[in-house]
């Protein structure tokens, strides 16, 4: 996964948003569920750190 532009990173950032929050919510079901609010906010956290976090790492092992 190469990033070419900012439009390969937004595309990145928005399929691991919408991985993380169905993940999220399947596993957040059972017994009291969490309100939306804050699994879209913590996904989406989680989808721009790992975005973030890969950059380095794949520029390091590809240059």
């Amino acid at each position: 996964m190469y990033y070419d532009g900012i439009g390969s990173i937004i595309n990145s950032i928005l399929f691991l948003w919408i991985v993380f929050l169905v993940f999220q919510r399947i596993n957040n079901r059972y017994p009291a569920s969490n309100p939306w609010k804050k699994d879209l906010i913590l996904t989406f956290i989680q989808s721009v750190v790992v975005v973030l976090v890969a950059l380095p790492i794949m520029y390091f092992f590809i240059k």
